[in-house]
């Protein structure tokens, strides 16, 4: 085979980074050459369309890697594969592959990787840094986001259908988009694989198909993507053109424009060096202007990856509660907190002694570290799943419903999947407002999954792991109560956005720092300042004080009162007294009836009807106007009981 260039041994001082590069003496080629065998790579072009196999030459290896340099190589548009003895293997340092195929179809053989040399004109566009206190985390899987018919969108399924999305999400009010496994991985699962949830996050590894075995079978998925991968490039089946990694970068750039950023969700095996993974990150911020991530793995060293300085801005977020923030003291990492997930699930279903658990999510905040909220994700029941089903439904997963989570602290409200109950309805629709006033009322950062802010379902399926379909995919044919659920959604939105208060940089310490006479956060049962934490409570009044909107100093903002009653009949709660000039004024509730403010002997309350939060703000006395009569209020007993049982 006539071979167009020349092999040199490479410069010991270039040997990294790894991978393969075109240089203006030809191609540099560096790769980790492990084990017994002749190593080198298979080169694929117009002269070399069968490969031509050319071997690391002699004295060529540091350690355990080889170095050479095709001198007078110039092709870019070659692809190329390693191979070391008689396994042949794709460079796990290559920033482009072919896309040979659609989604979920067999390969008929392994994908070439390709060498990555044009430029990408950026148009001055930066990364973005948003702190933890400021941001609304918005998840959303690549391909179901936009697959379903009903998206409306040109390119369904693709990069280019979320950034045709992206007027969506800026009206919706997020402004960190949280993308799922979007790096290269192969999503056709081995043959006769059953896993659990766990296993498909925790331990799949990567296996290729035999070239030739498409047995006719519809091949099983690993539609989520948590698995090892070519980390380093865009996953190509995302893509509608053929120029996958210039599509991902018109979609970040899109964001960005949109004042919105973008974070990308890496799982690393246990035994992955915490070196690779930092190489990897930094790759994407300098690359494709990532400004986060979501590190999954059993092994992560948070305070060396949060320490690097190139790193100083942007979002880590992991699961691992002893994650430290690192380097120069700036707080970019997060904590997901299952804690807040089950409790309040708990909480707003009506589980007793949870008051206290309440009350401990309501103001969590740390200085040292973000902590992030959320009441339902990719790995469990949709928010609309939890208020319809008490038992998870994964038959079609093919594992004879033994695979995903067995308690799910859901509640199906009476009735076990669709209801055409107009009362069932509106009280799974009171459950879903609530779920949303705790998560964006809470002081930590919120989290939103992709279409639950219109109550998508999944019929019940907590693990869609392998579901490439209308189980999985976002369904955006929204009924009445999906339209509904939307506008309260951006209504709570925009309000968190709009007040200092709600989302405070450190943590309410319940004291009044400022002299004011107020403190900065206070919890409120039947009277004002006096809660009850008892472990059949399942009613509190929670106050914001505006007046510490602003770190350190006094500023002159609207109160906040959150009267939550999760118990199945009506609770009154005491309004704290104002300063002069001020008054409590009804702002929302997540049920129909407009609850009323009314005044005691003492001071005012509020009548709270079954499983409603309402939000009181503060108003100005209207001029001229008189102070109302007090008068107080008759014991009104057990009326106004709500329509489900005690449980």
């Amino acid at each position: 085979m006539q071979k167009t260039f020349q092999v040199k041994q490479a410069d010991r001082t270039r040997m990294y980074p790894l991978g393969v590069s075109f240089e203006e003496e030809g191609l540099r080629i560096s790769a980790v050459c492990e084990g017994a065998g002749e190593a080198g790579i298979i080169l694929y072009d117009k002269r070399h369309r069968e490969g031509a196999w050319v071997p690391f030459p002699e004295n060529c290896r540091v350690g355990a890697v080889c170095s050479m340099l095709l001198s007078g190589y110039h092709d870019r548009n070659c692809s190329y594969l390693f191979y070391r003895g008689e396994e042949i293997y794709q460079d796990p340092f290559c920033k482009r592959v072919e896309n040979p195929g659609s989604y979920g179809e067999r390969k008929p053989s392994l994908p070439r990787c390709q060498v990555m040399s044009e430029s990408y004109d950026w148009e001055k566009d930066v990364n973005v840094s948003i702190p933890y206190e400021e941001m609304i985390l918005y998840a959303l899987h690549v391909r179901g986001f936009t697959r379903h018919r009903s998206s409306g969108v040109k390119h369904k399924g693709t990069y280019a259908g979320v950034t045709e999305k992206i007027p969506y999400m800026q009206e919706l009010g997020i402004n960190m988009a949280l993308l799922m496994p979007s790096y290269e991985f192969d999503e056709i699962m081995p043959e006769n694989t059953a896993q659990t949830m766990e296993q498909a996050v925790l331990s799949y590894k990567q296996e290729l198909p035999e070239p030739g075995g498409d047995d006719g079978k519809k091949p099983r998925l690993n539609y989520w993507g948590y698995q090892p991968g070519l980390y380093y490039v865009p996953k190509s089946a995302y893509a509608y053109s053929k120029d996958a990694v210039g599509e991902f970068k018109d979609m970040v750039k899109a964001f960005h424009r949109a004042g919105i950023g973008v974070s990308m969700q890496f799982y690393f095996p246990p035994e992955m060096r915490t070196a690779d993974i930092l190489d990897v990150l930094k790759y994407w911020v300098l690359e494709y202007h990532i400004d986060g991530f979501h590190l999954m793995s059993a092994n992560l060293s948070m305070d060396l990856i949060a320490g690097d300085p190139l790193l100083a801005e942007t979002m880590l977020l992991t699961g691992e509660w002893n994650a430290r923030r690192g380097g120069d003291g700036k707080r970019n990492v997060g904590w997901l907190s299952d804690g807040f997930l089950y409790d309040m699930r708990r909480f707003i279903k009506g589980d007793d002694n949870m008051i206290n658990q309440f009350l401990f999510h309501v103001r969590e905040n740390k200085d040292e570290i973000g902590i992030v909220n959320s009441i339902a994700r990719w790995d469990g029941f949709r928010l609309v799943d939890l208020v319809s089903y008490e038992r998870k439904h994964n038959e079609e997963n093919g594992e004879d419903n033994k695979d995903g989570m067995d308690y799910n602290c859901s509640w199906n409200c009476g009735v076990e999947g669709k209801s055409r109950r107009k009362s069932i309805q509106e009280l799974r629709l009171r459950q879903m407002k609530n779920a949303v006033t705790i998560l964006f009322m809470s002081q930590g950062t919120p989290l939103l999954y992709s279409g639950d802010e219109f109550a998508n379902t999944q019929g019940g399926n907590n693990n869609p792991y392998c579901q490439d379909n209308d189980v999985a995919w976002i369904k955006w044919n929204q009924t009445g109560m999906g339209r509904e659920l939307l506008a309260y959604t951006k209504f709570m939105i925009t309000l968190r956005k709009a007040h200092g208060i709600l989302h405070s940089k450190t943590l309410l310490r319940g004291i009044d720092t400022l002299s004011c006479g107020f403190p900065d956060i206070s919890f409120h049962g039947r009277e004002a300042w006096r809660p009850d934490t008892s472990p059949a409570s399942r009613c509190m009044g929670i106050m914001y004080c505006g007046f510490y909107a602003a770190e350190g100093e006094r500023e002159d903002e609207c109160f906040f009162y959150i009267a939550v009653n999760m118990h199945w009949e009506v609770n009154y709660l005491g309004l704290p007294k104002l300063p002069k000039g001020k008054i409590w004024i009804y702002r929302a509730s997540t049920g129909k009836e407009i609850p009323k403010i009314e005044e005691t002997a003492a001071s005012q309350e509020i009548c709270v009807p079954p499983r409603t939060i309402v939000l009181c703000t503060t108003g100005n006395v209207p001029a001229g106007a008189q102070k109302p009569l007090r008068k107080k209020r008759q014991n009104k007993g057990n009326q106004g009981k709500g329509d489900e049982k005690d449980r």
